[in-house]
């Protein structure tokens, strides 16, 4: 399968935008990519016409966020705030947290 360098651009970022909180529209991809309108329209054609993208939604589908990920794309991370005394102390109890600090475990019959 042959990609274009573009229509990889587009899939690495739309990957690496799905997870912001604003809605991914072309006009975001374009500004994004520095690309005209026209240029975009095909880069999203050809993802299509490879099962990799769906225009309407601008999402991934399986098979393009395979190909995403192995292209290198990253998803992008928040910058992570330093952790309360609570948090500190939950990790070290427990590497693995199940409940809350309000929740009480309870029994599964």
């Amino acid at each position: 399968m042959q990609i274009s360098s573009l229509a990889r651009r587009v899939l690495t970022v739309v990957f690496s935008l799905s997870a912001a909180s604003a809605a991914l529209t072309r006009p975001r991809l374009e500004r994004q990519l520095a690309v005209t309108p026209s240029a975009l329209t095909l880069a999203l054609r050809e993802l299509s016409e490879l099962g990799l993208l769906d225009v309407q939604r601008l999402r991934l589908t399986l098979p393009g966020l395979a190909v995403a990920a192995a292209c290198g794309a990253r998803r992008r991370e928040r910058r992570s705030r330093a952790p309360s005394p609570a948090q500190t102390k939950t990790e070290q109890r427990s590497p693995i947290q199940l409940f809350s600090q309000r929740e009480a475990p309870r029994a599964v019959a």
